[in-house]
């Protein structure tokens, strides 16, 4: 009968992963965790019929998800324990995909990480850790042996530079919204000059806020920040119908470029810092951002010709012609209404 009750109360886990991506202060962590081990370690219902973790279960059952995990999946930077902050949940089939990032107060080249998920209900459970980024290791965890030392890689001021320089690039590329500003600005723009004078007020002003938001100096809220954001593309756009002077529009690109700065802050705070290679990280972040806006307006600009070129050959009187001007204008000032009421409404919602 002893056997028997054993056998029926006991549990066998499923193995269960995690990648940590190292990057100076932020490390950032995707868990896989098995829902049916979950069921069994919070005494909560979360796989359907078939076994199919739902999406309603795993949010009513997130803070209890967030309290597990922040007992049992732990960082600590030169003994300093660092803060699990969970950044989304998501369900996939039988399992549930953790995103989440260890907030630490420095970057260090001795990391702790300690996991025990599932050992309380199954002294065999074993955990899975792959390490990138700036560390490189690979581990199997289990109840005897829960924690894994991880030796970050010390990198050249090259090495950082060229990392950041790309990352730069990469945001201007997938900042859908900063490149809708980007083109709202330069609609009735042809000539080159102008067009610089303009970019390049907007990459000192951005500068100038990412800089200080990165260093502590300033730090708005994020929500009011892409909202402003949202903001200053509807008003460029609409400014189209009554300015066509492109080079007296530095100014204003210069005050919306600070606007835009803490917008590149908080991506690049998610990037992760290195302490040690400050200044070149920062300073290839700011060229990469820089060298992507740049190659936007020489696409928009190439685009923009040929345009004219089509509208000369129809015998098009004015151009530029404002009917493209404006029709690209109300494009534009649409997706940014949309993109601004979608951000104030996340700002009032409730929770």
């Amino acid at each position: 009968m002893l056997c028997a009750a054993t056998t029926a109360t006991a549990h066998n886990t499923q193995l269960s992963n995690a990648v940590l991506e190292v990057s100076g202060s932020a490390v950032r962590i995707d868990l896989d965790l098995n829902g049916r081990d979950l069921e069994v370690a919070l005494n909560a219902t979360l796989l359907s019929s078939p076994a199919t973790v739902t999406g309603e279960a795993l949010a009513s059952a997130r803070s209890g998800i967030e309290a597990y995990l922040a007992e049992h999946v732990r960082l600590a930077a030169d003994g300093t324990p660092c803060e699990l902050r969970v950044l989304g949940l998501e369900p996939a089939a039988e399992h549930v995909k953790v995103h989440a990032q260890f907030a630490c107060a420095k970057a260090s080249d001795t990391l702790i990480y300690r996991a025990t998920p599932f050992a309380e209900i199954d002294p065999r459970a074993r955990h899975m850790v792959t390490v990138t980024g700036d560390a490189k290791r690979f581990g199997l965890l289990s109840v005897s042996t829960p924690e894994l030392a991880i030796t970050a890689v010390r990198q050249s001021a090259w090495s950082v530079f060229g990392r950041y320089l790309f990352s730069g690039v990469e945001h201007i590329a997938i900042g859908f919204d900063h490149i809708a500003f980007l083109l709202a600005t330069i609609v009735w723009g042809r000539r080159l000059l102008p067009l610089v004078k303009v970019i390049t007020a907007f990459t000192v002003a951005h500068s100038i806020t990412l800089t200080a938001a990165v260093l502590g100096a300033v730090t708005p809220d994020p929500a009011w920040v892409e909202a402003a954001i949202a903001a200053s593309i509807v008003y460029v756009a609409a400014e189209n119908f009554f300015v066509r002077d492109v080079g007296r529009r530095w100014p204003l690109t210069f005050a919306f470029g600070l606007v835009h700065g803490f917008g590149f802050a908080s991506v690049l705070r998610e990037y992760g810092l290195p302490q040690e290679a400050l200044a070149p990280a920062l300073a290839a972040f700011n060229i990469g951002v820089e060298l992507g806006q740049l190659a936007i307006v020489a696409t928009a600009l190439v685009v923009l010709h040929g345009v004219d070129r089509l509208e000369r050959r129809a015998g098009v009187a004015e151009i530029p012609d404002r009917r493209v001007a404006w029709a690209i204008s109300i494009a534009v000032g649409l997706l940014g209404l949309w993109w601004l009421f979608e951000r104030i409404g996340a700002l009032i919602a409730p929770g």
